[in-house]
């Protein structure tokens, strides 16, 4: 049974916002193999306080309110999602979420991990405040970064859980251990699209319509998401990054030197060498290595395997 704090920007119930957020939750919550101690609301696709009342509304929807559900802070406000444009001052108010993953973390020591699909600030702010928590985390598994341009068609597509507190990823990056990180770009090998759609609603179905509202919100989101970047499918990020946590397997393994900056992170771009011909040795041991800044950069096998999980576990 793996204990996950669950630190996301879920925005499922807002026009034109990704709903990938509120369908991880979904995919932990319908695993028999995860104990989820709480989630941490923090900024990314919008503003803390909207992140924290759609995840509150979305608990009540699937019968989960009893799941702690704590804020995180930053004033953030997004201007412009497509073209990234934002404001965001971190307003020095107490973090209540970075003090959840701190107690919870020294109460169950190197026992949690954490899955993170937004901005890094609660994470970071969960550092500030107690340092030694690098040593009782058992991993980190994130959803962000690019390694190249990330295109949907001719489109680019700007990152934006680094870009949006690059001080706080470069902090985490650089210190916290065991840390896997799902890019946009590997993500972009399991895309969801009419085929995977219709699965999805074969197997809601055989539920009795029981995840009818799941479908309604995909299908919504596709046809914004069509709008935005006139491509015919989506890419269901963070629920990747949830099967990886629960589904290694699913994935390669891939090391990497990590030597990305505050700037390169400020546009989310990771600067990385792969460590190809890294002694076995310290590849078993990565996670307890904190000289080399090692961190992994899982890649897909195999999109349709990754797909044909989430399809089973949501539905």
């Amino acid at each position: 049974m793996k204990k996950v704090i669950f630190d996301c920007d879920n925005t499922m119930g807002i026009n034109n916002r990704d709903i990938d957020d509120g369908l991880a939750l979904i995919y932990l919550l319908n695993r028999n193999d995860v104990d989820l101690l709480g989630i941490t609301c923090t900024y990314g696709n919008d503003s803390v306080k909207n992140v924290f009342l759609k995840t509150r509304d979305l608990l009540a929807e699937i019968n989960h309110s009893e799941i702690p559900l704590v804020c995180g802070t930053g004033t953030f406000e997004m201007k412009n999602y497509v073209n990234l444009s934002f404001d965001k001052v971190v307003d020095g108010c107490e973090n209540d979420a970075a003090k959840f993953i701190v107690e919870q973390v020294n109460k169950n020591p190197k026992e949690i991990s954490i899955l993170a699909t937004g901005s890094l600030q609660n994470i970071y702010d969960a550092y500030m405040i107690d340092n030694n928590i690098v040593d009782n985390i058992k991993e980190i598994v994130i959803m962000g970064g690019v390694t190249e341009p990330l295109y949907f068609g001719n489109k680019m597509m700007n990152e934006l859980n680094f870009t949006v507190c690059n001080e706080g990823a470069y902090i985490v990056l650089k210190n916290f251990k065991n840390i896997s990180i799902l890019t946009g770009n590997n993500c972009m090998k399991s895309q969801f699209g009419t085929v995977e759609l219709e699965k999805s609603k074969f197997k809601s179905v055989e539920k009795y319509g029981k995840n009818a509202f799941i479908i309604e919100k995909i299908e919504k989101w596709m046809g914004e998401f069509k709008e935005l970047y006139g491509y015919e499918a989506i890419v269901l990020w963070d629920v990747i990054a949830a099967i990886y946590l629960l589904e290694p397997e699913l994935f390669k393994k891939r090391l990497f030197l990590n030597k990305s900056n505050v700037k390169s992170l400020s546009e989310g771009r990771l600067i990385v060498d792969e460590l190809k011909e890294f002694e076995e040795s310290k590849k078993m041991c990565y996670n307890i290595t904190r000289d080399e800044n090692i961190i992994n950069i899982p890649e897909i096998i195999n999109g349709s395997n990754v797909n044909e999980n989430l399809i089973l576990t949501i539905f």
